[in-house]
């Protein structure tokens, strides 16, 4: 059997606000046209199919359309939740999906109930334990399908490993086993700056060893960090796929892709990183107003973000970079040290709103506009007002 693992999607994202939906749709359908071309089985979604838990109806159509076009090509397909997505917006989708050869998994399931998802193709059977995004505060969810455990698995990684061990039982040397989640492995690299995972959800709390994957799952799919990569020190054949676009700029140099296995009863698999074409590349373009103009010009197909650096303060150079750069979609000012640096006195005396001002100035370019004065005015009043 032929599987195509992908994930982090993020339908609905942005780029400081700029719509990227045409971006999506492109690189949306290079994935159906690889899982075509590859002769895939079954395509993989290892959860953050949305950017948030209300995406916009422009992001669901994405989503109906590319679910469409694989039904339509034969391929089956297990969409798992991330900790973007809302399990009940995805349970709704996955009721009516599954006639169609869509398995949605919304919620922990143990291995009887639903939890591993059964799929026969061309002679062979697939046992895919598939296992969603796990916030701490519902490990009652895993002790439900584990029952009372003893005191060294109670901890948000000890129980996860447990369930993941506790669906691998369903595994057998007759099937081809994957294993399927959207977790945070511990030492799997992220984008330190500028990054686009939520912060807070690929911290140590939710870290879980690699020795948590089971050594009888033939592939582990993973979901939730943007870089795609394979999982070092894992006992068995690990990776994860990565997003679909660069995101955000500290994903600005990673190649996007999809991985695509063959895997059968007993054998090892044979993963292929498969390079992702379509979407815009997200580049900083660094040095005075002249050469950032200049490099922006070269790049007329990229998001751009654009570092000035001035040796002294100067208005008006965000809206002079864009206006000769339309694709510049950040603007950020650096000036000479010696001059960004106020001796403490000379700042002390300052009023709240000639703070903000000069912040305001040295991180855009420009000085605020009135509206903002007026509102930062406001809430220093209330903020201020005697109680």
């Amino acid at each position: 059997m032929r599987f195509l693992h992908t994930a982090d999607w993020h339908l609905g994202r942005t780029i400081r606000g700029r719509s990227r939906a045409a971006e999506f749709e492109a690189v949306l359908a290079e994935v159906c046209g690889i899982a075509r071309d590859q002769r895939v089985d079954v395509v993989l979604v290892c959860g953050d199919i949305y950017d948030s838990t209300s995406p916009p109806p422009e992001a669901e159509r994405l989503l109906t359309t590319t679910l469409r076009d694989l039904v339509r090509a034969g391929i089956e397909v297990v969409l798992i939740a991330g900790n973007h997505d809302h399990p009940r917006r995805l349970e709704a989708l996955g009721r009516l999906a599954e006639l169609l050869g869509v398995h949605v998994q919304s919620a922990v399931r143990g291995p009887d109930e639903g939890g591993v998802i059964t799929i026969e193709r061309g002679g062979e059977t697939a046992r895919i334990a598939a296992i969603p995004w796990v916030p701490e505060g519902r490990a009652a969810d895993i002790e439900a399908i584990l029952g009372p455990r003893e005191e060294a698995f109670q901890g948000y990684a000890g129980q996860l490993a447990e369930l993941y061990r506790h669906l691998a039982t369903a595994f057998t040397p007759e099937t081809v086993n994957i294993l399927a989640a959207h977790v945070f492995v511990d030492g799997a690299q992220v984008a330190m700056v500028d990054g686009s995972e939520r912060r807070l959800h690929i911290g140590q709390t939710y870290a879980v060893q690699p020795s948590a994957i089971p050594t009888s799952a033939q592939y582990t799919a993973l979901g939730h960090i943007h870089q795609p990569q394979e999982i070092v020190g894992a006992p068995s054949p690990a990776a994860y796929s990565g997003s679909l676009l660069q995101l955000d700029f500290g994903e600005r140099e990673q190649q996007k892709g999809v991985w695509v296995v063959e895997s059968h009863p007993g054998r090892p698999v044979r993963p292929e990183f498969v390079p992702l074409t379509a979407g815009k590349a997200l580049v900083e373009v660094r040095g005075t107003l002249d050469e950032v103009i200049a490099q922006g010009l070269a790049l007329p197909d990229a998001h751009l973000r654009a570092v000035v650096r001035l040796d002294q303060h100067e208005t008006g150079i965000a809206p002079r970079v864009r206006e000769a750069l339309p694709q510049c979609v950040e603007v950020r000012v650096e000036v000479a040290r010696a001059e960004r640096e106020l001796p403490e006195a000379a700042f002390a005396h300052l009023t709240p709103v000639e703070q903000l001002t000069r912040y305001y100035t040295a991180a855009h370019g420009s000085a605020p506009a009135p509206d903002l004065i007026a509102l930062f005015r406001g809430v220093m009043e209330e903020a201020t007002a005697p109680a």
